[in-house]
């Protein structure tokens, strides 16, 4: 499997026209586009609760975390617009977690959750467990 592609991190760069990466960035975001496509449906027809559990994700690349927000909006909005179930229990929630820059800049409206967590990440998910404990 390895001899087949070329040995470098599969990431696009600038620029990038290796059709061995290509092919296979299109096959993860493909997958990755048909999960959210399920979250999403799973959200707005179920009364479960949907989080978003970002770890570590800084500003200096900010893909990951405008991804995260867009999906915790989307979902907002998917519950925000359908008033009508009164299924009280969806919900979503975002956490964002990291030690310098755990600020949530997203504006959504209920019932979404945000919580910024300024620590470093197995600090932050042990102390969140023993909460869950704690409650549980």
């Amino acid at each position: 499997h390895c001899q087949l592609l070329p040995m470098r991190a599969n990431v696009l760069m600038f620029h990038d026209t290796d059709e061995n990466i290509l092919r296979s960035i299109s096959v993860e975001r493909d997958r990755y586009q048909a999960w959210e496509a399920t979250v999403e449906k799973d959200i707005e027809t179920s009364g479960k609760r949907f989080v978003v559990l970002e770890l570590g994700c800084g500003p200096t690349v900010p893909a990951v975390r405008e991804e995260s927000e867009e999906v915790v909006s989307d979902c907002a909005k998917i519950i925000q617009s359908d008033k009508s179930r009164c299924v009280k229990s969806r919900s979503v929630s975002f956490i964002r977690i990291n030690p310098k820059h755990a600020e949530i800049s997203l504006s959504t409206s209920e019932p979404t959750r945000m919580i910024s967590i300024f620590s470093k990440a197995e600090a932050a998910l042990k102390e969140i467990d023993r909460w869950i404990d704690l409650l549980i």
